[in-house]
């Protein structure tokens, strides 16, 4: 496990971290006040929450690092309603009193946690070998992987930004942005093209032909782009959001859990169900 997992668990699930303040991602690693922020959230209050993320022992320095980025956040932004979060799996006592004192909440993330969360959501550690066992010692075999070479993807389009709809029916589908699992997506690995908004759902499967790193940093947001092959247009005949939802095996599914991010990943037993469902659009 390493640092960027427990960012990357809080993104994707953070329901299951902070189960009553109604968390929305609206990014990873932005920049803001000057340094990258660890994760940006909204909360049902409209506040901007900012999450700042240090694996194991929180230390004296770590501390008042937080604290002096605080006083330049607020300053920043003064006319924003934000706050900050430090996450750390431990959180010393007089340390917790210093930053709360600054006005900074303090959320301890033990081990434990994080990892009955990641076994819950099938979430494959970035330091897991192929076989899903933990490389670091002492950790225990969390989930298994695909039985085939490729892993599989939901890519998530929202109509206001890409029309998916429109590309497949004209045949234009041939390149995805990767936004999220810049390391794990590669070449040879099936996507499937999600639509958000009204009538949900997947429109279509495919085949990534390329590296994430293999493409050209576009834009001034350095987005990075994958080819890939439509494999199945569902146009006519899309699976739908709520068909998903309420299936046995499904319901669980990422991007059911967290519908902000760009790419999500889809684990052998969800797969399975989604092959099954695909056998009958044709």
């Amino acid at each position: 496990m390493v640092e960027k997992d427990i960012e990357n668990l809080l993104s994707l699930y953070p329901d299951e971290f902070f189960p009553k303040d109604g968390f929305k991602l609206k990014g990873q690693q932005i920049n803001i006040a000057g340094r990258r922020a660890d994760i940006i959230f909204t909360d049902k209050y409209g506040r901007t929450i900012v999450l700042e993320i240090k694996q194991g022992v929180l230390t004296r320095d770590a501390a008042g690092q937080i604290t002096e980025y605080y006083g330049l956040l607020k300053q920043e932004n003064s006319n924003q309603n934000i706050e900050l979060i430090l996450c750390a799996n431990i959180i010393p006592h007089e340390r917790r009193i210093f930053l709360e004192n600054a006005g900074i909440e303090c959320k301890e993330l033990p081990l434990s946690l994080i990892k009955e969360i990641a076994v819950k959501n099938n979430y494959r550690f970035s330091d897991e070998d192929k076989e899903g066992t933990q490389l670091k010692k002492g950790f225990p075999r969390l989930s298994k992987p695909l039985k085939s070479t490729s892993n599989v993807w939901i890519f998530q389009s929202k109509p206001e930004k890409y029309d998916l709809l429109d590309n497949l029916r004209r045949e234009n589908v041939k390149t995805f942005t990767i936004k999220q699992y810049k390391k794990e997506i590669r070449n040879g690995d099936i996507a499937l093209m999600w639509k958000s908004g009204d009538r949900a759902g997947i429109y279509a499967t495919a085949k990534i032909v390329s590296d994430p790193d293999s493409m050209l940093v576009l834009g001034p947001t350095a987005e990075q782009w994958v080819k890939i092959k439509i494999t199945k247009n569902l146009i006519d005949k899309p699976i739908l959001r709520d068909e998903i939802k309420n299936t046995e095996g499904l319901k669980n599914i990422s991007i059911l859990k967290q519908a902000q991010g760009t790419n999500f990943q889809v684990t052998e037993s969800e797969w399975e169900l989604i092959k099954k469902k695909l056998e009958e659009h044709p």
